[in-house]
């Protein structure tokens, strides 16, 4: 018995020797904890269609197929490159802007909306090369800072935007609506943001509180 609980304590010891390292460790983030989140956006409200890649799948499956097939179609490839999961978080400033990105509505807000994708890979290396391959999904990708390019709008990539150097940040007036759009890779996440007839300041910081929760 004694040889037993001689046993056991050196086991607690070294057990407690290795707690604070352990502990020591963060838990790296998911897609919906690095999104778009209420705080990002003051006095917007959060829209129907937000959700992780399989929920918004599903809604776009019932609700409208056609888009259902290229989004679905565009996800398999990416989970075969080493997407991992996504996540798509949408605010708008009123109900008829959510209403707007819906199956049967314009496409085109009457306010303010912004939308957020957030993409985890499964490691560094193959979130910078899907930042570099130019693909898309859920309609972003870097043809979006093509669009503000021709639009004449101004464009900033790398180390300039502040994002890193698989970074770009693209704003521009078309059709006399304001377009902002942020696109960059960090660590083993890729992230996108639209954001339509903002302040390009308000979306700036939003993409900042989305990066620094990278960790």
């Amino acid at each position: 018995m004694l040889r037993v609980v001689l046993a056991l304590a050196v086991l607690l010891a070294a057990v407690g020797c290795q707690a604070p390292s352990g502990a020591a460790q963060p838990k790296s983030p998911t897609p919906q904890m690095v999104a778009l989140r209420q705080g990002d956006v003051a006095g917007m409200q959060r829209c129907a269609g937000s959700g992780d890649v399989v929920a918004v799948l599903a809604d776009e499956k019932a609700n409208n197929p056609a888009e259902y097939q290229i989004n679905l179609t565009e996800w398999t490839q990416w989970k075969i490159r080493g997407a991992t999961d996504a996540y798509v978080a949408i605010f708008g400033r009123t109900p008829a802007d959510c209403a707007s990105l819906s199956g049967s509505g314009t496409g085109t807000p009457p306010g303010e909306l912004m939308v957020g994708l957030v993409v985890k890979f499964k490691d560094e290396a193959i979130a910078a090369r899907s930042y570099r391959s130019e693909s898309t999904l859920f309609g972003f990708g870097q043809k979006d800072i093509t669009f503000i390019r021709l639009a004449g709008g101004q464009i900033t990539t790398g180390p300039e935007t502040g994002l890193g150097p698989d970074s770009s940040i693209g704003s521009g007036i078309v059709a006399g609506a304001r377009y902002y759009f942020a696109l960059w890779q960090n660590k083993s996440f890729e992230s996108d943001l639209l954001a339509y007839n903002m302040a390009s300041a308000d979306a700036d910081l939003a993409v900042k509180s989305m990066n620094q929760r990278i960790h």
